[in-house]
């Protein structure tokens, strides 16, 4: 099959110009019959396939979203499954981390510093790989990627406590990075995949959900794990703390056994994001999802998964220390204790992030997407600097602070995601999601090495330095909704209707148009079509 012509069939819609009514409480009116679909075999347009049987060749996801052709439900559970994981892990690795640097012997008034840099040479890693993986994706499949990525994982998780040197536990935290690249790189990726892009916003929320299901598990639940093991089997702390990173390893390489066996197999001919394997090469693909970021709400959401990324690493790294130091300060210096109250108001905090995260889909699905994420972006604004000018971080305030921060964390993934899947050209979907997770990297960059530097000095710093930052965002999402409006022409009186503007998801998913060998192998992509092709584009 020529991968030029594995075009889904509601993006063979949007290509024609057909799809008009957008999606509100997840049921979507094709108010316009469908004229043509792509044939698998030889690319030609077939005539006269009835709206009804269209519908019908996408199954639902137990009936909470629609799956895109020759997806089965398994493959999303096993998509689910790995955002659970993935974010469970990202999330220990980091509020777990006081207690691996107390073992070491790292004084209090250098940790805030040191965990940043650990954070630091994690993400930069993570930077480094990520664009590799998204790009290995689109020629090898997510599967490969998404497991091999878990499986490294597992080896980080299971070498770090027991480093005996800063030195050697930087080494073990960089292969921890290179699993996590993947991982990140393959969240959006698969969702573009296997959720069909109506029900997107709703999925992204779901993806959300289980991401956030993961943070709990991280923060709430394997931090209480060394306190439970010394009192149950009176071991050393030491000795409890690296059985504790032993299990979660385990956990690994269980997940990454179920996503080899459950993700979707890599075949070209179902593909809408394989590329041609003799016309081009990963150059192209490279750049490719660099130029997909000239629209201005792809570039928004470039932005949009720096501050969600940032958000993880303030969330987990920074709030964790902070609660940790404090309580170890007040309870005569109990480790455990103090990582059992840090790990307790991180993990409320991720419940309510857990919970939020199908909020967050709702208004992806029910509101401008774009005007959405100004809303998402305000809330973090209020939450960081709610916790940047607290003095007690056991108070109600900061309390109430750290879940306002948790629910934004997740909204903006959520929101961030969802635009990605929106906008990413489907035959670059893996290149640009690798992108988009280096965007999320730099944030993580900024968030660990400025806030680090300065966090030993003023405990509310990174929180304050990201509270400006979702200030910027939400201003930036107000622009480009308002320049969105403005050029697509959805309203001749768009400020009488600017608050239905706000209200109603239209948005619409971007797709290539066709390539000068498309045009040779489809004669019937007559003039029209491409009008339509090309104001799609000019968006």
């Amino acid at each position: 099959m020529n991968d030029n012509n594995s075009i889904d069939i509601d993006q063979q819609q949007q290509q024609q110009g057909h799809l008009k009514c957008p999606v509100t409480s997840g049921v979507v009116l094709l108010v316009d019959s469908v004229n043509s679909m792509i044939n698998p075999d030889h690319g030609d347009i077939v005539i006269g396939k009835s709206e009804q049987e269209q519908v019908e060749q996408h199954k639902t996801f137990f009936k909470l979203h629609r799956m895109n052709k020759n997806i089965t439900k398994s493959n999303v559970m096993a998509s689910y499954l790995g955002s659970f994981l993935s974010i469970c892990f990202f999330v220990f690795i980091n509020v777990a981390q006081p207690f691996i640097l107390n073992s070491l012997g790292i004084p209090d008034n250098q940790q805030g510093n040191v965990s940043g840099n650990l954070t630091f040479y994690n993400e930069l890693t993570i930077l480094i790989a990520s664009h590799a993986w998204g790009v290995a994706s689109d020629r090898y499949g997510r599967r490969i990627v998404y497991t091999l990525g878990m499986i490294i994982v597992g080896i980080g998780l299971l070498l770090y406590p027991f480093a005996k040197s800063l030195s050697v536990l930087i080494i073990f935290r960089l292969l921890f990075g290179i699993g996590a690249a993947s991982c990140s790189s393959m969240l959006s990726a698969v969702l573009g995949d296997y959720v069909l892009f109506q029900d997107r916003g709703r999925a992204s929320g779901f993806l959300g959900f289980a991401a956030g299901g993961g943070a709990v598990l991280g923060s709430l639940v394997l931090l209480k794990i060394p306190t439970l093991l010394q009192t149950s089997f009176h071991l050393s702390t030491e000795l409890s703390g690296q059985l504790t990173y032993v299990l979660t390893a385990v956990m690994a390489f269980v997940g990454a056994l179920l996503l080899f066996l459950f993700l979707k197999k890599f075949n070209p001919r179902d593909s809408g994001t394989i590329l041609q394997k003799h016309t081009r090469n990963i150059l192209v693909i490279f750049k490719e999802g660099l130029k997909a970021g000239k629209r201005p709400v792809l570039a928004l959401a470039y932005g949009s998964g720096f501050i969600a990324r940032g958000d993880s690493a303030i969330a987990t790294t920074f709030l964790s220390l902070w609660i940790y130091n404090y309580a170890l300060s007040n309870n005569g210096g109990n480790k455990d204790q103090a990582l059992s109250s840090s790990g307790t108001i991180s993990g409320i905090a991720q419940t309510c992030a857990l919970f939020f995260a199908l909020i967050a889909g709702y208004m992806m699905d029910k509101l401008n997407r774009v005007f959405a994420m100004v809303l998402l972006a305000l809330i973090g604004c209020s939450g960081y600097f709610i916790l940047a000018f607290s003095n007690d971080p056991l108070s109600a305030r900061f309390f109430i602070g750290a879940c306002i921060i948790g629910c934004a964390e997740t909204g903006m993934v959520v929101s961030s995601t969802s635009l990605v899947a929106q906008e990413s050209p489907p035959k670059y979907r893996g290149s640009v999601s690798g992108f988009f997770s280096q965007c999320g990297c730099v944030g993580i960059l900024i968030a660990s090495k400025v806030g680090g530097m300065y966090f030993d000095t003023w405990n509310g710093f990174p929180f304050a330095l990201f509270g400006v930052f979702s200030a910027i965002l939400s201003i930036w999402s107000l622009i480009v909704y308002f320049m969105t409006q403005f050029k697509s022409n959805r309203s001749p009186n768009f400020f009488k209707n600017i608050y239905l503007n706000m209200i109603t998801n239209d948005d619409k998913e971007i797709i290539s148009p066709p390539t000068p060998d498309e045009k040779l192998s489809n004669p019937l992509i007559n003039k029209d079509d491409q009008e339509v092709i090309d104001s799609n584009q000019n968006l």
